[in-house]
């Protein structure tokens, strides 16, 4: 039996549908939490909300990275205009590089209302993956 193709999920026939990843990955860590957690103690206990915690994150991270990603696209291009954000790609090593570059060069001053809102989003999108409870999905992280 072969493997199932690559693809979306609603790009397979039913019959070889599975539940997203994030999907899998919340039911895992529901278990270890809900269902195994309570049955130890010390050393294996701290263990086990580690790899809960990772699961979620993951997760989130499949979940919210997409999105996440395309905004940060979106946002080196209006800063530093459509021909360094291409440079930028989705695939390149570190995108953020142009933009580094820009700020190192003093074209794009450290004070600039836009790289500010850039630099916020970011960091928003960011915690929400990194661990939700440290921002409010559209709210402000104090900055």
């Amino acid at each position: 039996m072969s493997a199932p193709s690559a693809g979306k999920a609603e790009d397979r026939p039913v019959s070889t549908r599975v539940p997203p990843a994030e999907v899998l990955l919340d039911a895992a860590a529901d278990y270890l939490d809900l269902e195994l957690r309570p049955l130890l103690e010390g050393y294996h206990a701290f263990q086990l909300r580690v790899c809960v915690n990772v699961l979620r994150l993951v997760a989130r991270e499949l979940r919210l990275g997409p999105a996440a990603d395309a905004r940060a696209r979106a946002g080196l291009a209006a800063l530093l205009g459509e021909s360094a954000a291409a440079e930028a790609r989705a695939d390149a090593p570190a995108p953020d590089d142009a933009l580094r570059a820009e700020i190192a060069s003093g074209r794009l001053p450290l004070d600039s209302p836009a790289l500010l809102a850039h630099l916020r989003e970011g960091l928003r999108d960011g915690l929400a993956i990194n661990n939700p409870r440290w921002v409010q999905p559209g709210g402000d992280t104090g900055g």
